[in-house]
């Protein structure tokens, strides 16, 4: 686990250090990707470096490529570069995010990297940790107080939009879904739409596995505030 996680933090770095250059390759376009989407430079290139250094420990199911079999009994789901369109944008909220599962796809560790601030979430069985990819030390997450909520996606539903703000309730649209979710002990809640892709989710929903979560076909909610989860999920059943 501990050389799984090294290897995990190690790649990450790598990715950081290239991304922050900002050469024109990233930014040009390829082809499709298996989650659906065009890939660019920096996709491909944060995969390549992923895969090299996580082959070893399983199978590799990636955005970009699909899955790898590395003759494993563990495999490892990947979003190599969550908010592709914000590093275009030079909007500086873009990671990775990384699972490692067993053979029936239960998740045994998640990392959701972000390559802006160098900032790492972790959970294992024992919890959610925050960390540093420079000094590689982290520590146990804990619920604290916050003001801000997030909802992605926020542009494909804008009547959900409306209830909020009719209700008072503020939120921010970041246009990174994984990083989002690893932030689940800091803001006071997460919503996105229940259509989202295992990529962009695996490794986030480990991280939030202790959080309240309420879902529908429309909707997935994740909070650490039980009266706000509360009331929000009544808002999210009338509009089912």
């Amino acid at each position: 686990m501990e050389s799984f996680i090294d290897a995990v933090l190690e790649s990450a770095l790598q990715i950081k250090k290239i991304l922050d250059f900002k050469i024109d390759f990233l930014y040009q376009n390829h082809t499709r990707g298996v989650g659906g989407d065009i890939s660019i430079g920096a996709d491909l290139k944060s995969e390549e470096i992923l895969i090299q250094h996580l082959s070893k420990f399983g199978n590799i199911d990636s955005e970009e490529s699909g899955f790898v079999d590395n003759k494993k009994d563990k495999t490892i789901i990947i979003d190599p570069l969550d908010g592709s369109d914000n590093f275009v944008s030079n909007i500086p909220y873009y990671g990775t995010s990384i699972a490692l599962c067993d053979n029936s796809l239960n998740t045994e560790v998640g990392i959701i990297i972000n390559f802006c601030n160098a900032e790492f979430t972790l959970g294992t069985k024992d919890g959610a940790f925050r960390g540093n990819l420079y000094n590689k030390k982290f520590y146990k997450l804990k619920t604290k107080l916050s003001k801000c909520d997030i909802f992605e996606r926020a542009y494909k539903d804008p009547d959900m939009c409306k209830i909020l703000a009719n209700n008072h309730i503020k939120f921010r649209s970041l246009g990174a879904l994984a990083l989002s979710l690893g932030l689940g002990y800091e803001v006071d809640f997460i919503l996105f739409h229940s259509d989202s892709r295992i990529y962009d989710t695996k490794a986030g929903f480990f991280i939030t596995k202790n959080l309240y979560r309420y879902e529908n076909k429309n909707f997935i909610l994740i909070s650490k505030d039980k009266k706000l989860f509360d009331n929000i999920s009544k808002l999210l059943e009338k509009g089912k």
